[in-house]
């Protein structure tokens, strides 16, 4: 079976997740295809192939995949299409998170041919595997995606895939957030652009200043793309969770990967 089309799915607040989805694609393909579910606002199905295959990548929070993304792959549909699963963490752990995404890529219709559990920089403390995905990583990355690109052209109409085994265990690890908050300095501008891109639109549309805590995920991009740096978390909690990470995310952490 010659895989047609082959299309980068991803949920990536940071960017950290898309920057590795992207090597991964380019590589397999001149001119993948990308559906970006980051952003706020309503989506429409998207259906899927026999004959294509999907890339679909998410950043680990809590050693699980983020819930606003885990409904937002509600979306996707495939027949029989097979999918490649990517998780990138922060140099700690990701603990059930593929376990998790390839469970939910099967129930909507996919067949799970690979997966990769990459770290990358920790969106909260960008001092952890600051850089990352690095030149290392970056082989690590080119010799994967050579071995995926020859698997998916021996796949054929009639082939059964086995099943993909990663790690992982149920009851799924609980995650409650994190008990952070981000707020907005003096130097805001009031100029939108955090409530255009927040995820979750846990932002003010009326006064960019109000952060709705309960709502708001702490997946920093608003922080990132704010382009006054009026927002952040208090740097005192933000040294406590340095401090706390420290021990855990002290030891580099090497990408894995799986495949049937």
């Amino acid at each position: 079976m010659n895989i047609r089309q082959i299309t980068s799915v991803y949920f990536s607040p940071t960017g950290n997740t898309k920057t590795v989805m992207e090597l991964i694609a380019g590589q397999l393909s001149d001119c993948p295809a990308r559906l970006d579910l980051t952003g706020p606002g309503k989506r429409p199905e998207y259906h899927f192939l026999e004959n294509e295959a999907v890339l679909v990548g998410v950043p680990v929070y809590g050693g699980r995949v983020p819930a606003v993304a885990a409904e937002r792959l509600k979306k996707l549909h495939g027949r029989r299409t097979a999918a490649v699963l990517v998780v990138t963490y922060g140099n700690r752990a990701y603990e059930d998170a593929l376990l998790e995404l390839k469970l939910i890529l099967i129930r909507q219709g996919f067949r799970p041919v690979a997966a990769a559990a990459v770290p990358a920089e920790h969106n909260i403390v960008r001092s952890i595997a600051q850089g990352r995905p690095d030149k290392q990583d970056r082989k690590k990355l080119k010799y994967f995606t050579r071995d995926l690109g020859r698997r998916f052209w021996e796949l054929e109409s009639n082939y059964r895939i086995g099943d993909l085994k990663t790690p992982g265990s149920r009851p799924f690890r609980k995650y409650h957030g994190v008990p952070l908050k981000i707020k907005a300095g003096p130097s805001c501008k009031k100029c939108g652009l955090c409530v255009q891109n927040c995820p979750v639109q846990a932002i003010s549309r009326t006064d960019p200043k109000i952060t709705d805590s309960e709502r708001c995920m702490v997946c920093m991009r608003c922080v990132r793309q704010c382009p006054s740096g009026a927002r952040r978390i208090h740097p005192v909690m933000l040294l406590a969770v340095k401090q706390k990470l420290k021990k855990v995310c002290a030891e580099r952490k090497e990408a894995e990967f799986f495949m049937v």
